[in-house]
């Protein structure tokens, strides 16, 4: 009666942003989309961003 363990999901190292339009580091879209909306800077395309808000939480849970 062994427990498996489970295999984290990594992240990948960058991808594309569709709404910056180029190629973007997990760990540099995490910080802009925190500071977007934590600082409540409307004018950035980070905030209220869906992708940034999973990429977020699955940086959290990994």
């Amino acid at each position: 009666m062994g427990i498996n363990p489970v295999a984290k999901k990594k992240l990948p190292e960058s991808f594309f942003c569709r709404f910056l339009n180029r190629e973007t580091k997990t760990v540099e879209c995490v910080d802009d989309y925190v500071n977007a909306n934590s600082l409540n800077i409307r004018h950035s395309p980070c905030y209220k961003c869906s992708v940034g808000l999973r990429t977020r939480l699955e940086y959290a849970n990994s």
